[in-house]
C-alpha cells in the first residue's frame, strides 16, 4: 500500500502598513522575512489609496519589506475601511491579518474565517524608523521638486509626506 503524501498548504498572511508596519518596522521586517523564507504568502493590505502606489512601494522598499501583493484602496471607494479590509481578506484568501485598527479586526473576524492580530499602538517610534522616514521624505521631496530646507544642525525639514 502506497503511503499518502503530506498535504502542504502555504499560509497566507495580510499585514497593514500605517500604525502596524510603520510602528515597528524592524520587527515586521523580521516577521515577514521569516514568513516568506518558509514559503508562505504575504499581502500588504492598506487603506492608502491606489494613487499613492509608487510612494507606498518606495516606503516598503526603504523599510526592506518584502511581499507578494500590495492591496490598496481604489481611488474611488464607496465603502468603509473595514469593508475594504474584509473584501481584501476574502479575495486574497488571507488566514491571519495584522492590523492596528480594532474596527478592521472586528469586521474581519465577524465576516470571514481569518484570524486577526490587533497590533496595539507602540508608544514611541525607534530612532531607526525616524531616520528611515527622514530619508524617505528627502527622496519624495526630490521626486516632487519640493525644496529641502537645511536647518542649523544639518537636520532636514521636509513637508513632502502628505503633500500631493
Amino acid at each position: 500500500m502506497k503511503e499518502k503524501e503530506p498535504v502542504v498548504r502555504r499560509l497566507r498572511f495580510g499585514i497593514d502598513i500605517d500604525g502596524t508596519i510603520t510602528q515597528a518596522p524592524s520587527h515586521f521586517k523580521r516577521l515577514i522575512d521569516a514568513i516568506m523564507d518558509a514559503g508562505n504568502y504575504v499581502a500588504i493590505i492598506t487603506a492608502r489609496d491606489d494613487g499613492r502606489r509608487a510612494e507606498t512601494e518606495e516606503l516598503l522598499s526603504l523599510l526592506g519589506i518584502r511581499y507578494h501583493d500590495l492591496v490598496m484602496k481604489p481611488i474611488v471607494w464607496p465603502g468603509t475601511i473595514p469593508e475594504l479590509k474584509v473584501q481584501a481578506v476574502k479575495e486574497y484568501d488571507i488566514q491571519l491579518m495584522f492590523d492596528d485598527e480594532e474596527p478592521n479586526c472586528w469586521a474581519i473576524q465577524q465576516q470571514t474565517q481569518c484570524l486577526t492580530a490587533h497590533a496595539l499602538p507602540i508608544p514611541e517610534l525607534q530612532q531607526e524608523y525616524l531616520d528611515l522616514l527622514e530619508e524617505y521624505d528627502r527622496r519624495l521631496a526630490r521626486q516632487r521638486g519640493l525644496p529641502i530646507e537645511e536647518e542649523e544642525e544639518n537636520e532636514v525639514e521636509i513637508h513632502a509626506r502628505g503633500a500631493s
